[in-house]
């Protein structure tokens, strides 16, 4: 097994969300090593070789994995805490014994932005989505706190062709169509 357990090291309010709690956890070995593997297997992981982290969100969370330490921000309580930590231990376990089977990665990915979700949509500003403007409902989209199904618009004959970009990037980051 590569990694017996981690080690939950400090609890703190998040610096993001008040309402939410941020950890740090201790890696009993350096893990560097399998780095390219989990930025291969985690679709939406970004390597960046140069600093030795690894960077992904699970949801709400925000997940930077570094050498040997793991901080946890957007947390909603200390049990989720441990659950994203077990998840973590899981994951690596996992990616280590499925090395041989996994092309490694050292690509640092560049995640999809709210303007490039925006060039896809049809930039009418109509608010029938629930935003004032397609920007903002780019924004969310690309958060995950909206669905793409809301821009009405978008499912207009000739639009096929952007419904799947903007797909492909909902997916890419992990987020659900």
């Amino acid at each position: 097994m590569y990694l017996e357990n981690i080690n939950l090291s400090f609890i703190q309010p998040c610096t993001t969300d008040a309402k939410r709690i941020r950890i740090k956890a201790s890696l009993p070995r350096n893990i560097s090593d399998i780095f390219p593997y989990l930025n291969s297997y985690l679709k939406t992981a970004i390597y960046n070789q140069k600093a030795n982290t690894l960077v992904f969100n699970k949801e709400h969370k925000i997940i930077t994995i570094f050498e040997e330490n793991i901080n946890v921000a957007k947390l909603l309580n200390e049990t989720e805490a441990f659950e994203v930590l077990d998840y973590l231990k899981d994951i690596i376990n996992e990616v280590d014994e499925k090395r041989n089977e996994i092309q490694p990665s050292y690509e640092l990915r560049k995640l999809p932005s709210p303007i490039e979700a925006y060039t896809h949509l049809p930039k009418l500003n109509c608010k029938k989505c629930g935003q004032e403007t397609c920007l903002a409902f780019a924004t969310k989209l690309i958060k995950g706190e909206t669905k793409i199904k809301r821009c009405l618009h978008l499912y207009e004959k000739g639009n096929e062709n952007n419904i799947d970009k903007l797909e492909s990037m909902i997916l890419l980051l992990g987020h659900e169509i």
